[in-house]
């Protein structure tokens, strides 16, 4: 094992220690081997995120200019309560983009 096969080792078990104390993960010792699996989906995880008031509006504005175009008064978002769905609004926003379209 090279010097940098032992540190990338020890950063793997370093990071899945850690999430094992977040319950992300299990680990069980089997036959002299340690074994690592998730406790449940990572999808299926809910996070916490606080945002300064200037990230919000602009997310707000990239959102609210979007509806604005496509007469969406519905998905419209709220720059004091930015929610879940306003988030998932801006990823399928973004997942609309193309190189060129950013190059104007």
């Amino acid at each position: 094992m090279s010097d940098d096969e032992y540190s990338e080792n020890a950063a793997i078990i370093c990071a899945l220690k850690e999430m094992e104390k977040a319950n992300v993960l299990r680990s069980c010792i089997l036959d002299g081997e340690e074994y690592w699996v998730l406790v449940k989906p990572l999808e299926s995880f809910t996070q916490s995120v606080e945002i300064s008031g200037l990230v919000a509006a602009g997310i707000a504005s990239v959102i609210n200019n979007m509806c604005q175009e496509l007469n969406s008064e519905s998905e419209k978002c709220d720059v004091l309560n930015i929610t879940e769905k306003d988030l998932k609004n801006l990823i399928y926003i973004a997942s609309k983009a193309t190189p060129d379209s950013l190059k104007k």
